[in-house]
């Protein structure tokens, strides 16, 4: 079974690297920009990464943030984190049940507008909802914000 790609704030400054290697990503795809290196040259360069490894590194990218993310929690009953971010034609409202010792529960719906995902939040929640830019806790009113959607 190939060892998946991980983040470790404790091993390589947090760079994505080979679970259970000394292999970063950057180093695996340094070595396979080199001109004239291929599979025989990476297997024989990284003897300890099997070929499944090899590949992933060689072709893994930095995943992509959405440009907007906002969150908002509810005390509850029961206790949930709403999650609405998204982009220009691709929108998610994400639901997640925090409410202990409960059945962990998530539901996420897609959109293709704003509009049509700020309705969700009111019927997943109990109580008033303050939200927060994911990116600075900056608290913000959705329904007031403007979107830049063509």
């Amino acid at each position: 079974m190939p060892r998946p790609i991980i983040r470790d704030p404790a091993r390589f400054d947090g760079a994505p690297h080979v679970e259970g290697s000394g292999r970063t990503v950057a180093e695996i795809q340094a070595v396979w920009r080199e001109p004239g290196v291929g599979a025989v040259e990476m297997r024989r360069r990284f003897p300890d990464l099997t070929e499944a490894e090899l590949g992933a590194a060689v072709t893994w990218v930095e995943p992509s943030r959405p440009k907007y993310e906002f969150f908002a929690e509810s005390s509850g009953p029961p206790a949930r984190r709403l999650t609405l971010s998204g982009e220009e034609g691709n929108w998610v409202f994400e639901r997640q049940d925090l409410t202990p010792g409960a059945k962990p529960y998530a539901v996420d719906f897609w959109e293709d507008r704003v509009e049509q995902v700020l309705a969700y939040p009111e019927f997943h929640a109990t109580n008033n909802l303050v939200w927060k830019n994911s990116r600075t806790g900056e608290v913000v009113d959705i329904h007031a914000l403007t979107f830049d959607e063509a």
